[in-house]
């Protein structure tokens, strides 16, 4: 545990130090750089300041304030060049100032030898600061002007046979740490350039795995999706296929009431008559019977109808009237709506010219209308005995009437923005489950554009809903409007 915060401490202290000494925006090298840079001149800069003060109080004015002048640079050049992202020209003010004190040293150092030690230091700065390049021609011409200092001195502290020794081994000694400089910085270079190459392979590897990543993860929220979506589709074709079995059921049942209900008719009509005969009774003792014999009619009607609806539609379009559509679809829903205290008016354009199409189909898709509209209508109601209305409009549209509209509009409380682009999806539904597949204006809409037409929501808000159908008028269609503008 100790060790760990020992470690985390050093980490912070670290960045503490990296931040002072360079901006955030550079890379880590040369963010490195710096932090070293200015730890080397936080040390050096107190020693010159300390020879400068001291040989100032020994009056070695000259020197004292060549030491000040230079630890002021470098450390101005430091302060300075910590928070600028190109620090290079401050890089080499400090290593004039310091070439420059290293070479009066050097030129100097015949009282004291020992000062050209100090000389040493500069090829590595140099070639570490500014880079191979520019480095070697820094240390180059410093190492021409040394020589010229060096070799121009006698060197009074030493013997007169030992100065040119002490000169020339001086010299190869310079020239070897100023190669050895040179060396090292060309290694570091090239470690340097051949670490940034893989880490920006590294990078792109890590790149390319991160879209990687990230496509998979789209891909399994799109499985997931699908999932979802294979689920619901399917829990809806479960429900369609119970509703295709129940049309198919109310198409044998249909088939077997409507036996009975014959027998039940027949036998009426045959009591009427026997009645009429026998007993000679006014009609009015007759009412009863009558009745039963109007609703039995009426009821082999609607069975007669929906044994047709239930029939799997033919393919072959032929001359439909969609009045009559409209009316046999009501057949069915007519009394629902009564029931329900919806009042249904209709607004049947006379003499409508007819449209190629499928009656049966078009039926269906009448049916699909009508019975959101009533959904709708139920929904926006807040009083049981309240009424609605529901009504269909048929009508000619067009610039030459080219075209048989159907409207039906409901009073219910209209469709949301959300919703409005997505009614013609299939599955998609606002009701609850159970109360509604979401196939039937989806079908519509297909059952619609297969006769060449159109079906859209043609207004909505909080007063209702209309939806409008267009078809277009047959050939005979249009013989028949003629013949009847003629």
């Amino acid at each position: 545990m100790n060790r760990a915060e020992n470690h985390k401490n050093d980490r912070l202290f670290y960045d503490w130090l990296v931040d002072i000494f360079s901006p955030s925006n550079l890379d880590t090298e040369e963010r490195a750089k710096r932090t070293l840079t200015g730890l080397v001149v936080i040390v050096t800069c107190p020693v010159l300041f300390g020879y400068s003060f001291f040989h100032l109080y020994t009056s070695r004015f000259l020197l004292a304030g060549v030491l000040f002048f230079s630890g002021m640079v470098v450390l101005a050049s430091v302060l300075i060049g910590r928070k600028k992202v190109d620090a290079k020209i401050l890089y080499r003010l400090g290593l004039a100032a310091i070439g420059i004190l290293f070479l009066y040293l050097m030129g100097t150092s015949e009282d004291y030898p020992r000062r050209m030690f100090w000389t040493f230091i500069f090829p590595l700065e140099a070639l570490y600061l500014l880079g191979k390049k520019e480095g070697l021609l820094y240390t180059i011409i410093y190492y021409l002007i040394g020589m010229i200092l060096v070799l121009t001195q006698s060197f009074g502290m030493v013997p007169g046979d030992y100065h040119i020794r002490l000169k020339l081994e001086y010299l190869i000694a310079l020239l070897l740490v100023s190669l050895m400089s040179y060396c090292f910085e060309v290694v570091r270079f090239r470690y340097q350039e051949t670490t940034k190459r893989r880490q920006a392979s590294l990078e792109a590897a890590n790149q390319q795995l991160t879209q990687e990543i990230e496509k998979r993860k789209m891909m399994e929220q799109a499985a997931r999706d699908a999932i979802i979506e294979l689920k619901e589709t399917q829990s809806q074709l479960i429900q369609s296929a119970k509703l295709a079995s129940i049309g198919e059921l109310a198409s044998g049942v249909a088939h077997e009431l409507n036996q009975p209900l014959m027998v039940i008719r027949t036998n009426v009509q045959l009591l009427t008559r026997a009645f009429k005969k026998i007993l000679e009774l006014s009609e009015d003792r007759f009412q009863s019977l009558a009745l039963i014999e109007a609703n039995t009619k009426r009821m082999m009607n609607i069975i007669n109808h929906l044994r047709t609806f239930s029939r799997q539609a033919k393919e072959k379009f032929t001359a439909v009237d969609v009045n009559k559509t409209i009316e046999g679809c009501l057949l069915m829903v007519g009394e629902q709506l009564r029931i329900r205290n919806i009042d249904l008016k209709l607004e049947l354009m006379e003499d409508i010219p007819k449209i190629a199409g499928n009656a049966n189909q078009l039926e269906q898709v009448l049916l699909n209308v009508i019975t959101n509209a009533r959904d709708a209508v139920l929904e926006a109601r807040t009083d049981e005995n309240g009424m609605g209305v529901i009504e269909v409009v048929t009508g000619v549209f067009g610039k030459e009437g080219e075209w048989v509209e159907i409207l039906v509009r409901d009073t219910g409380k209209g469709i949301s923005g959300n919703n409005l682009d997505r009614v013609f999806e299939p599955f998609f539904t606002t009701k609850d489950v159970g109360m509604g597949t979401g196939l039937g204006l989806s079908i519509s809409y297909g059952i619609i554009k297969d006769h060449g037409g159109e079906i859209e929501v043609a207004e909505t808000g909080p007063e209702g809903t209309t939806f409008r159908i267009r078809l277009p008028i047959s050939k005979s269609g249009r013989d028949q409007k003629a013949t009847i503008k003629s």
